[in-house]
C-alpha cells in the first residue's frame, strides 16, 4: 500500500504522458480523500444531530457511501501513481503486482463493507419512502428498477 512513496521516493517523477497521468492520478488520490473526509464528517454531524436519522444530504445526495467511495478512489488512484513512477523491470514487475493485490485486497474490504452498510440500512429504513426514494436513485446516469436484482436487501429478505 506504500508503493506511491516508495516508488516516488525513488527518483524523478517521470515526463511525458506518464508524467500527466501520474498527476491525474495524484489528483484524483486527493479527490478521493476529500470526499471520504467530506463524507465522515457530514455523517459525523448529521448523525450527532439526528442519531436515528438516515443521512441523505450533503455528498449523500451524490454518492450513496461517499466516505466508502472517497477511500477507493484514494487506494486506486495511489495504487496508479505509484505504479506510474516506477523504473520498467522484473523487480517493478513483481512490487506492482503485490502492491496490486493490496490495492484489490483494500477494495473488497470497502465494498463487502458498502454491501453490509445497504444490507444494515435496507432493515432499519425499508419501511420509510424517503429512503426508497434515495436508494433508488443510482447516479445522474444510471436509474435501477423496484425490485430489480442489484437490490442489495433481497439477499436479506
Amino acid at each position: 500500500m506504500s508503493l506511491p512513496v516508495v516508488a516516488s521516493a525513488r527518483g524523478a517523477a517521470p515526463a511525458g504522458l506518464r508524467g500527466a497521468l501520474a498527476a491525474t492520478a495524484c489528483v484524483g488520490a486527493w479527490a478521493g480523500f476529500a470526499l471520504a473526509a467530506v463524507g465522515d464528517a457530514y455523517k459525523s454531524f448529521a448523525k450527532r444531530r439526528d442519531p436515528g436519522k438516515l443521512v441523505t444530504g450533503g455528498p449523500f445526495v451524490l454518492f450513496r457511501h461517499p466516505n466508502y467511495q472517497g477511500e477507493q478512489l484514494l487506494w486506486l488512484s495511489s495504487w496508479a501513481v505509484g505504479l506510474l513512477h516506477m523504473n520498467l523491470g522484473v523487480a517493478s514487475a513483481a512490487t506492482a503486482f503485490a502492491s496490486l493485490l493490496g490495492c484489490a485486497g483494500i477494495q473488497f474490504v470497502l465494498l463487502r463493507a458498502t454491501t453490509n452498510l445497504d444490507a444494515r440500512q435496507a432493515v432499519q429504513y425499508g419501511d420509510d419512502a424517503a429512503y426508497r426514494s434515495w436508494k433508488a436513485w443510482r447516479g445522474p446516469i444510471a436509474k435501477a428498477e423496484t425490485g430489480s436484482k442489484t437490490d442489495v436487501s433481497e439477499l436479506y429478505n
